[in-house]
């Protein structure tokens, strides 16, 4: 396990320019709007996702905002799920309307039903011998409204059912966008926001029974890969590592992906010994693995993980957690070693930089 980084296959492509510059090639030479949206749109077709790559190549040159916007809401990115809940809200407004409109027609196809029978009533009281003419229009008229109504509630049943359907193709939709706002749309796994979540959901109800473990890594090497490669060159190698992930830890433990390189571990009732055997074994199955790039593979050993690790009795609070992961992964990358647990030393460290920052 460590944290030096390895010399490229000799047969690698030649570097091409940094990820924020490639985006604003690519939206100068297609004509692409610089919205934020769009940023991170781009960012995700050259950074691992192949699918966004083949969709945007697709529209050609001068995309249509709501042709860029589709590939964002199928692909379940997270900067699009406000447009998505916007655009929801919208239709369920509309749909709403519409079931108000039909009943409220109704309502009034009703009301003019009952006056009639009642001036029919009315004419009968004053009348009792009515003529076999004058009751067989009566007749007639009734069977008409009758007629009427039941037509009526049936076509306001079918108009209900398909309103019924789009609310529930609606609801559909908006379980997607909640999806996409906790989970990775590259490799399936929970994101960052999703990662807090469960750290509160400890902190609220399990941190006082149990010690649980949080080990942040970096991938090395994979960030400058991505960056330097064709769109859809990591994307292989970021869902095979996601795979050595899930697989390292049980079925009750937590994995997410929280950065372009980085991957994070909740592990449950663990000792401070068993989460760094843990840490050490996947770094060993990394280090051990060939990915694929485009026809051929990495090499076993070009991507190695460094990794920092916190624990849960030395954090109050869910950000304090990650915080103290994030200071032990930087103090071990700084200190050239595989592995660092937070501790006094990397809270030393952290806030001596901090101080120095701030003097700056």
């Amino acid at each position: 396990m460590t944290s030096k980084a390895q010399p490229a296959p000799k047969d690698a492509q030649s570097p091409v320019p940094p990820i924020m510059a490639r985006i604003a090639h690519v939206m100068a030479s297609l004509g692409i709007a610089a919205l934020p949206r769009n940023y991170e749109l781009l960012f995700e077709a050259l950074n691992g996702n192949a699918g966004v790559s083949r969709e945007i190549a697709a529209l050609g040159k001068a995309p249509e905002q709501s042709a860029l916007d589709s590939i964002a809401l199928r692909h379940s990115l997270p900067s699009h799920n406000v447009l998505a809940a916007g655009q929801a809200a919208g239709e369920a407004v509309r749909l709403l309307t519409e079931i108000s409109k039909t009943t409220e027609e109704n309502q009034r196809q009703r009301a003019a039903a009952v006056l009639e029978l009642e001036e029919i009533a009315a004419r009968m009281n004053r009348d009792p011998v009515l003529g076999i003419s004058d009751f067989s229009g009566d007749a007639v008229r009734l069977l008409s409204l009758v007629q009427d109504i039941l037509g009526a509630d049936r076509a306001a049943s079918a108009r209900i059912d398909d309103l019924q359907n789009h609310l529930d193709g609606l609801r559909s939709g908006l379980s997607v966008s909640r999806a996409a706002l906790t989970h990775d749309p590259v490799t399936g796994l929970a994101n960052h926001a999703a990662l807090i979540g469960r750290l509160k959901d400890f902190f609220q109800k399990e941190a006082g029974e149990s010690t649980s473990a949080l080990l942040l890594f970096r991938v090395e090497q994979l960030k400058e890969f991505a960056e330097t490669h064709p769109a859809g060159a990591a994307e292989k190698t970021l869902k095979r590592l996601a795979a050595i992930f899930r697989q390292s830890v049980k079925k009750h433990d937590f994995v997410a992906r929280t950065g372009p390189d980085l991957f994070c571990l909740l592990l449950s009732d663990v000792s401070r010994e068993i989460a760094v055997t843990i840490a050490r074994r996947i770094a060993v199955r990394v280090a051990e693995k060939p990915f694929p790039f485009m026809d051929r593979e990495l090499p076993a050993g070009f991507l190695t993980l460094t990794a920092g690790v916190s624990l849960s009795d030395s954090a109050s609070s869910p950000t304090m957690l990650y915080e103290q992961a994030e200071q032990a992964l930087a103090y071990a990358a700084e200190s050239g070693i595989a592995l660092r647990i937070y501790s006094a030393e990397v809270s030393e460290r952290a806030g001596r930089l901090y101080r120095a920052g701030a003097a700056g």
